[in-house]
């Protein structure tokens, strides 16, 4: 695969971020470590982001539409085949980065020649200014923590470009795309960098989204099989929730709704 040495190429995926994307940008130009390209893909937004983009008339910012499967996964592995660095960063356009981000991941692949991924910690802008995870996951630990749960967000990603080779991210799957991308290689060194290196801006986030979790848990368990031997919230969901047996719609939406905040508190409780 033809890359440039030493070269990172960071990925956004966009839409309709006109408010937000700039300061999102602004941090990645901001960094101790100039990276070799910073790809915007744009979803097609209906609101001004192009023109927000352009107007930081940066020659690192690269602004294209997004070509293939309409939404963020498409988005990503539209920059993903256009990216020229030897490395890739994946970021989000309304979360923001700590100026040194770049330069503390890439000195861990290039100390640690065999860790092929370095993801650092998240301080998510809610009131108790959560991190996650709360705590520090050995190398050795991390495959089996991910068969347990989700701790690892695409914006805290840094990787060798040459180990995605051909695998890119599930166009169909709606939520957990970054556990999904993790969990679909058959082999990976992943190393955790425990510094809150980026912002996450949860003000968006909606207590409706639970809800459209469930087809993308159900999506990821059929993916790999191995998860639903893990949990207890996929066999209680399947068996309740999924097939449907016996239970009204508000019984459902209820038992959904709890189930959801149990397994994702049982989940905090470790890692967050």
């Amino acid at each position: 695969m033809d890359f440039i040495p030493n070269g990172i190429s960071v990925v956004i995926p966009t839409y309709n971020r006109a408010h937000l994307i700039k300061e999102s940008l602004q941090s990645v130009l901001d960094q101790t470590v100039q990276p070799l390209e910073i790809i915007v893909v744009d979803d097609f937004s209906t609101d001004n982001t192009e023109d927000v983009v352009k107007s930081l008339n940066s020659p690192l910012i690269k602004y294209f539409k997004n070509q293939r499967t309409k939404g963020a996964n498409g988005a990503r592995n539209t920059g993903i085949i256009l990216s020229q660095g030897e490395f890739i960063a994946f970021h989000d356009s309304d979360d923001i980065w700590l100026s040194d981000k770049l330069e503390k991941q890439l000195q861990v692949l290039q100390d640690q020649l065999d860790v092929d991924m370095c993801f650092c910690s998240l301080r998510q802008n809610d009131k108790k200014n959560t991190v996650i995870p709360r705590k520090k996951i050995s190398s050795e630990n991390i495959g089996h923590q991910l068969l347990k749960g989700n701790f690892i967000s695409t914006q805290t990603i840094f990787i060798r470009k040459v180990k995605i080779g051909s695998h890119l991210f599930d166009e169909e799957l709606k939520r957990f795309q970054d556990w999904d991308f993790i969990l679909g290689f058959k082999e990976i060194n992943i190393f955790h960098l425990d510094i809150p290196l980026v912002v996450q801006d949860v003000s968006g986030v909606r207590i409706s989204n639970k809800f459209k979790e469930i087809d993308s848990y159900k999506a990821i368990f059929d993916k790999y099989p191995i998860l639903a031997d893990k949990s207890l919230y996929f066999r209680i969901i399947s068996q309740k929730i999924i097939l449907n047996k016996g239970f009204s719609l508000t019984s459902m939406i209820k038992l959904v709704f709890f189930l959801t905040l149990f397994y994702m508190n049982k989940v905090r409780n470790y890692f967050y």
